[in-house]
C-alpha cells in the first residue's frame, strides 16, 4: 500500500485548502441559522414593496391594490416576466402579483385568482400571500346577484383584532426543512471545487515524468499502481463529503427527525460519486496545476449559479435551466427542493447523476489510453 499512503500524505499537505474553505463554510452556516433562530422568535409587521401587473383593471382588481396599499408600498410594472424575475431576486421589490383579465370569473369560480412571484429567501414576503387571500376569501363570501359587496368587504378587512402570535410546529418545520435545503444545496459547491483543487493537485504529482519512469522500473503493477490510486481518491472524497454530512448533523442535529434527512445524505453521496468521476477526466485531459486551479473556480461557481444553487432555479431563464441539465448539479439541487415519499419519486434525478458519472468515466478513460498511445 505504498502508493496509498504516498497519495494520502500528499492529500494532506493541501489540508490548509481543505481547511479554509471547510471553516468559511460552517462559519455562513452558522451566521444563517442564527438569523433563522432569531425570525423564529419575534414577529414585525412588515411593509412591502409590491409590485401589481393589473390587466384587469376591474373596480374589484383595483380595490385589491388599494388594500395593499394601505400596509404595503405599490408600484405597477410591466408584464415583462424575466422583468419581473430579475426585480425579485435583486429585491427591488419584494414580490410582484399579475392580475389576469378575467379576475372576477377566477374569484367566482374558486380558481388560481393572480400570479405571485415572491423571494423565497425572505421568509416575510409569505405574508403578502396571506393579504391577497384574505380579501379574495371576504370578496367571495360577499358575491351575491353578480356583484361583490365591496364596501362590506373594505368594511371588514379593516377592522383589527388583539393577536397572540403562536408558533406553529408546520411554519418550525418549515424554516428546518428550508435551512437543510440550503445547506445542502451549497455542499454541492464546496464538494465540487474541493474535489477538483485537492485530488487534481496530487494526481499531477503522480504523473510526473519523473515517477512515472520510476513506476516503469519498479516490481509494483500498472493495475495495482491505479487501484492504490484509486482508493486513495475515494478516501479522500468520502472524508470531504462525511465533514459535511456530519456538519449538519452537529449544527442542526436536533431537528433531524423533522427532516427527510436520509434523502438529502443519498444525494449527496451519489453526487460527490459523480463529482468525482469528473475529477477523473479533468485529470485525464490535463495536468497542468494552474488549469486544474481555474476549472476548480469556474465549474463550482459557474455551476452553482446556473444549476440553483446560488440562484433559486424558479428564478433562472429556461436557456439557462437548459445549460444546466448538462451538469449533474442541477439534479442534485432538483433533489434536494422536492419533497418525496419514496427515492421512486426522484429516481429519474439519481439515475441522471449516476449517467454523469459514468459518462465522466468513460471518456475519462478514453483519454487515459489516447495518451498512453501518444
Amino acid at each position: 500500500m505504498t502508493v496509498y499512503k504516498y497519495f494520502i500524505k500528499i492529500a494532506l499537505k493541501n489540508k490548509g485548502v481543505i481547511l479554509s474553505y471547510t471553516i468559511i463554510f460552517f462559519i455562513l452556516s452558522i451566521l444563517n441559522g442564527s438569523s433563522n433562530a432569531q425570525r423564529e422568535i419575534s414577529f414585525t409587521e412588515t411593509k412591502f414593496i409590491i409590485g401589481i401587473v393589473d390587466n384587469s383593471n376591474s373596480e374589484i382588481s383595483r380595490n385589491l391594490t388599494d388594500y395593499l396599499g394601505k400596509k404595503n408600498k405599490i408600484t405597477f410594472m410591466d408584464a415583462d416576466e424575466d422583468y419581473i424575475k430579475e426585480q425579485v431576486f435583486l429585491q427591488v421589490v419584494d414580490a410582484v402579483i399579475i392580475i389576469p383579465e378575467d379576475f372576477n370569473e377566477r374569484i367566482v369560480n374558486k380558481k388560481n385568482a393572480i400570479e405571485l412571484f415572491r423571494d423565497d429567501r425572505n421568509i416575510a414576503s409569505y405574508q403578502i400571500e396571506n393579504q391577497i387571500n384574505k380579501f379574495i376569501s371576504f370578496a367571495n363570501a360577499t358575491y351575491e346577484n353578480g356583484e361583490f359587496d365591496l364596501l362590506n368587504v373594505g368594511s371588514a378587512l379593516d377592522k383589527s383584532v388583539d393577536v397572540n402570535l403562536i408558533e406553529s410546529e408546520d411554519n418550525v418545520n418549515q424554516k428546518v426543512n428550508t435551512w437543510f435545503k440550503f445547506y445542502f444545496n451549497f455542499v454541492s459547491y464546496i464538494i465540487m471545487a474541493l474535489y477538483i483543487a485537492v485530488i487534481g493537485y496530487v494526481m499531477t504529482e503522480f504523473i510526473d515524468e519523473e515517477i512515472e519512469n520510476r513506476r516503469k522500473v519498479s516490481s509494483i503493477r500498472f493495475l495495482k499502481f491505479n487501484k492504490e490510486i484509486y482508493l486513495g481518491q475515494l478516501t479522500i472524497a468520502s472524508l470531504i463529503t462525511m465533514i459535511f454530512i456530519m456538519g449538519s448533523m452537529i449544527l442542526r442535529g436536533k431537528y433531524i427527525g423533522e427532516v427527510d434527512f436520509l434523502k438529502y445524505v443519498v444525494n449527496t453521496i451519489v453526487f460527490s460519486f459523480s463529482a468525482l468521476c469528473l475529477v477523473f477526466l479533468i485529470n485525464n485531459i490535463t495536468h497542468n496545476k494552474y488549469i486544474i486551479s481555474g476549472v476548480s473556480t469556474v465549474l463550482s461557481l459557474g455551476t452553482s449559479f446556473i444549476s440553483g444553487v446560488m440562484v433559486p432555479q424558479q428564478f433562472l431563464g429556461e436557456k439557462v435551466l437548459t445549460i444546466a441539465k448538462f451538469f449533474p448539479t442541477y439534479y442534485f439541487v432538483k433533489i434536494n427542493e422536492m419533497n418525496i415519499n419514496s427515492f421512486l419519486d426522484v429516481k429519474y434525478e439519481i439515475f441522471m447523476q449516476l449517467l454523469f458519472a459514468i459518462v465522466f468515466l468513460l471518456m475519462g478513460l478514453y483519454f487515459s489510453k489516447t495518451k498512453q498511445k501518444v
